[in-house]
């Protein structure tokens, strides 16, 4: 599904989101997000990456609430953040146009979903990036890892993006915030800080990747 606007974008699945709540500032179930990322956690102390600190997605998803609350809708904290990548979508239209996201969920509308929104120079760099490659040449007694570049991509969205991202763990840095989405698949009802009790919608939990440095690749090799 969409990361973001499913009224006027593509979905990359068929996946159907269940209806969302919007969900203010206070009202999140933050025991259930701190239970969350289970996996994640348990990794996360074998990652060199993150020896400095990895947030994953539930915690990202009260780390962004927090900023709300503290500094009203444009507050954003900086941290690095660690996710698989489970679903994605693209933007067609509107103010968001343009962009391509990854999510930490298939449902990219659920509490607890971090969404990675990139822009599309950012997107194209990344997939692009040298990785090793193959068996490594010794000579004389000095190593040389091969490195290699992936296919070009011709027509980068959502669907060559999933190919080369889907059920990739990937660290970012960058900051989260809270995204407003105007979305059917909200309930009109008073959200704090934002839009007037009757605007129809909800919060995504975000970072904005703007540089393809901000993303490292966690392989299992």
């Amino acid at each position: 599904m969409l990361a973001a606007l499913p009224v006027n974008g593509l979905a990359a699945d068929d996946a159907t989101a269940d209806p969302v709540t919007t969900v203010s500032p206070a009202e999140f179930d933050r025991a259930g997000l701190e239970q969350a990322d289970l996996a994640l956690k348990a990794a996360r102390p074998a990652l060199i990456d993150c020896e400095s600190g990895c947030i994953t997605p539930g915690e990202a998803t009260i780390l962004a609430f927090a900023a709300n609350e503290d500094g009203g809708e444009a507050a954003a904290r900086p941290g690095r953040f660690l996710l698989d990548v489970k679903g994605g979508g693209q933007s067609l239209h509107g103010e968001l146009g343009g962009l391509l996201f990854v999510n930490s969920r298939r449902d990219y509308a659920t509490l607890g979903t971090l969404t990675i929104a990139f822009d599309a120079d950012a997107l194209h760099a990344l997939l692009r990036r040298p990785s090793g490659c193959g068996a490594a040449d010794v000579i004389d007694g000095q190593i040389t890892v091969k490195a290699c570049r992936g296919p070009a991509i011709s027509d980068l969205n959502m669907f060559t993006m999933m190919q080369r991202l889907s059920g990739r763990r990937i660290i970012v840095d960058g900051v989260v915030k809270l995204q407003w989405i105007d979305s059917p698949l909200g309930s009109p009802r008073p959200v704090a800080n934002k839009r007037g009790e009757h605007e129809i919608g909800y919060y995504q939990v975000w970072v904005h990747v703007t540089d393809a440095a901000q993303v490292t690749f966690i392989y299992d090799d």
